[in-house]
């Protein structure tokens, strides 16, 4: 009897706890900007309930501790940071309440922190084209000259990363690289797209983010019109003026030569005739190309209409007016460096005359010393010879073994033992004067 009375007192205490823990409703906890974070960067993690009045605990699943959180209470958000590897890993929230704190909600579904910009950025690049019609597919092509394990696509809108795909790496060029094949397009798959590089070992831990790319989604909406104001036969280096319309009301227009986008969209004008405008100046039209324009809803720069017809435009000609004036400024730039690199070899070419000027009067000094050495070092030879011959081979020996210190000394002389300034000798000074007037001599034609 004792027995059941216990089974069912412990059954009532778990049901208690758990009712308890239901009493609050399960937070969530997200990361803003994103959960990929950059390395020395701050992230605000939020924990998030519909109870604003209540608190919550935040701690760290696995991997090194973060020693901030211990035993912590913290309202709604939390700043975190500067990061550093150590904080890279998996996160929960829990909320408790003022008046019951042993009353606690149950966890929020984990969330991963990344730490990126741990090795060098991979390369990026979207095959076929950057824009995309609604339905297609594209190829985006991650690759480095790491070899990492794996690559990491995510997809970015309003600066706030929405989704992620990993793909193995494959070997490549001594690097490695991976295909991410995107499509059938909806959508959804408009926005900006980087990659990283990460290992098996490390899978918090990224490199550097690649730079991005920006994938336009068309085909959603009617096709506009685009027309030149004049003439479509543009002389090389003259402007031209392109008219987008269409009466579809739309919010902005977009220009691409040849498949790429060109620079950012102009807000579409209502004209009097109830149709919508936006003229596109192109200056300095150099080479020909074909030109198409696409509206879109400023809600969703990256989702555009079907495109226009093409619009070819010839240039005939050549652009005097461009080259010209980059010629002149090349010159007058050539003019500069010549009369700079003059100047220049003149100063060095007085150095090294000066240089050389007082160098071969020391070498003639240094040769008269040592003619006298050589002299006085035969006579003391001769000497002591004539006074013991039998000694003159072993004095032979002396002299050699004494010359060969005297050329040792010499070659380990340092450098700051070598006199800095000239010679105090007049006639050190005299040649050192006539050499420079010499010089004057022979380039004053060039000054005159």
């Amino acid at each position: 009897m004792i027995h059941h009375e216990f089974f069912f007192s412990g059954f009532f205490l778990i049901l208690r706890t758990l009712v308890q823990a239901g009493s609050h409703d399960k937070p969530s906890l997200s990361a803003l900007p994103s959960y990929v974070v950059a390395q020395g960067q701050n992230v605000t993690l939020i924990c998030d309930t519909h109870n604003e009045s209540l608190t919550f605990k935040l701690y760290k699943e696995f991997g090194a501790a973060v020693p901030q959180l211990h035993e912590e209470i913290y309202q709604k958000n939390y700043v975190l940071g500067p990061m550093t590897p150590e904080y890279s890993g998996t996160y929960r929230c829990y909320c408790n309440s003022h008046q019951y704190t042993n009353e606690l909600s149950s966890h929020s579904d984990p969330l991963k922190i990344i730490i990126s910009g741990i090795y060098r950025k991979p390369f990026f690049l979207a095959l076929p084209t950057l824009l995309v019609n609604s339905g297609e597919k594209v190829n985006l092509e991650c690759h480095s000259e790491i070899m990492f394990d794996n690559f990491i696509l995510t997809l970015h809108k309003n600066k706030i990363t929405k989704d992620f795909s990993q793909l193995s790496s494959e070997s490549h060029l001594g690097g490695s690289r991976a295909n991410f094949s995107i499509g059938p397009v909806t959508p959804d798959h408009a926005g900006t797209y980087t990659c990283y590089g990460s290992y098996n070992q490390t899978p918090y831990e990224w490199s550097e983010s690649s730079d991005p790319v920006d994938i336009k989604i068309t085909g959603l909406y009617k096709k506009p019109s685009l027309s030149a104001l004049i003439d479509p036969v543009v002389t090389s280096g003259e402007s031209m003026t392109l008219s987008c319309v269409s009466d579809h009301q739309l919010d902005m227009f977009h220009l691409s030569r040849e498949g790429v986008p060109q620079g950012h969209g102009l807000p579409v004008v209502k004209s009097h005739n109830e149709t919508f405008q936006a003229n596109f100046y192109l200056g300095y039209v150099i080479q020909a190309g074909t030109y198409r324009c696409y509206g879109s809803f400023s809600n969703s720069s990256n989702v555009w209409s079907s495109s226009s017809d093409p619009l070819y435009i010839p240039v005939t000609g050549n652009c005097t007016s461009c080259t010209e004036p980059d010629s002149k400024t090349n010159n007058h730039r050539n003019l500069h460096i010549l009369i700079g690199l003059s100047v220049t070899m003149i100063h060095v070419f007085l150095i090294i005359l000066l240089y050389s000027c007082y160098s071969a009067k020391k070498s003639k000094s240094q040769e008269k010393a040592s003619e006298s050495i050589m002299d006085q070092d035969s006579d003391m030879r001769t000497t002591l010879n004539r006074q013991d011959p039998e000694r003159q081979e072993v004095q032979d020996v002396t002299y050699l073994e004494f010359d060969q210190m005297i050329f040792k000394q010499k070659l380990t002389t340092p450098n700051s033992q070598i006199p800095k300034d000239f010679s105090t000798d007049p006639s050190v000074y005299m040649e050192v004067r006539k050499c420079y007037a010499e010089m004057k001599d022979l380039l004053h034609p060039m000054s005159s």
